[in-house]
């Protein structure tokens, strides 16, 4: 199951590690997150996925990032169910400090997930995925748009074009990177 894929793909991303302290229940939690958030990108984005389905990069178009309130209220009682009570204030406040981070006044694809299985990283599926969407954006002539909490993601990124725009600490947590794209002439 494609939730299950990124849990395991982001059971040591610093944000994951931030909402879900608990390494026990950690890839549990993620997995139910990441079930919601394939039924939001669905609904409102795009999903591509990799042939065997050993990576997904979720995208949402222009003006679909960051979420609007009703979509937020409409998934709280899945964010609950998600990431338990006692997680739930700490996922919000990070959902709400990565939406303050977004470029406001452009138009841009968000690059909200870019995910691959564990044993697969490293092997070009995730530089597959992102060539697609960025492909996308080009023809469209709009940016894209992302944000990161691993250091190691920073010259993946780099070398697909991408510039890191601002740096935010979490609250004694890790430190976020937004990073813009500028679309490129085909």
């Amino acid at each position: 199951m494609l939730a299950h894929m990124l849990a395991r793909a982001f059971v040591s991303d610093p944000l994951a590690a931030y909402v879900f302290p608990d390494e026990h229940s950690r890839q549990r939690r993620l997995a139910a997150v990441y079930r919601l958030y394939l039924r939001v990108f669905s609904r409102s984005g795009v999903v591509h996925t990799s042939g065997d389905r050993n990576a997904a990069a979720l995208w949402l178009p222009p003006g679909g990032y960051p979420l609007s309130l009703a979509e937020h209220l409409r998934l709280l009682p899945g964010m609950a169910m998600a990431t338990g009570l006692v997680a739930l204030p700490v996922a919000l406040y990070v959902l709400n400090h990565l939406a303050q981070m977004h470029p406001a006044g452009q138009r841009f694809w968000y690059l909200g997930v870019l995910g691959v299985e564990p044993s697969e990283q490293r092997s070009g599926l995730g530089s597959a995925l992102l060539k697609t969407g960025l492909r996308v954006c080009d023809e469209q002539g709009l940016g894209a748009y992302l944000e990161t909490a691993e250091p190691a993601n920073l010259p993946f990124y780099s070398a697909h074009g991408f510039n890191v725009q601002t740096v935010s600490g979490l609250r004694n947590g890790p430190r976020v990177c937004s990073m813009w794209r500028p679309p490129r002439k085909l």
